[in-house]
């Protein structure tokens, strides 16, 4: 049985892992360097399936420079997360979902993947330091743009500082993740 207090750190590590990961989404989808870079350490390594090998900064570069470029949107989703923490170091599984838009020709990329982390508390602060990606299944598909209008209708996502998010939630701002 462990105690209370072994408990919670476990908690409270598991939650910081789930927000790293939710961070990762983010920046992403909102071309957000300076939070994408921030769940990382600097000397994280990031293997990105065959399309990037290398340090989390020049994977930063990598995906909101040339990969996601092309993509007039994209969407990211975590669905299964599952965590082991041990002392000052951390593994995880985390299963995501990921949608790409392609304006011309309209078309649309949806790929889950899994990826297998490592993580360290290091001074007081959880960061990855290691992240490897594999794929589980993709498929492309022609845009309906006509879900897009009549009783479907919404405003559509839009990457970097011009989503809706950053007018209606004044709380989150751009860059770094809070305490990281």
């Amino acid at each position: 049985m462990t105690s209370d207090s072994s408990y919670l750190r476990t908690l409270q590590a598991k939650e910081r892992l789930h927000e790293l990961e939710m961070a990762y989404c983010r920046g992403i989808d909102r071309r957000d360097p300076e939070l994408l870079r921030s769940i990382y350490f600097d000397d994280a390594v990031v293997q990105h399936g065959n399309m990037f090998t290398g340090t989390a900064d020049g994977f930063v570069g990598w995906i909101l420079g040339d990969f996601v470029k092309s993509y007039e949107l994209t969407a990211h989703y975590v669905f299964n997360e599952w965590y082991q923490v041990a002392g000052d170091r951390a593994e995880g599984e985390v299963h995501r979902i990921s949608y790409h838009r392609i304006s011309e020709p309209a078309s649309e990329i949806v790929a889950a993947s899994r990826t297998f982390n490592r993580y360290e508390l290091r001074h007081g602060v959880w960061k990855i330091s290691y992240r490897d990606v594999i794929r589980d299944w993709i498929q492309e598909r022609p845009v309906d743009t006509a879900l897009y209008n009549g009783k479907f209708a919404m405003e559509i996502s839009r990457p970097g500082p011009a989503d809706r998010s950053y007018e209606v939630l004044s709380i989150f701002g751009r860059g770094p993740i809070d305490g990281a």
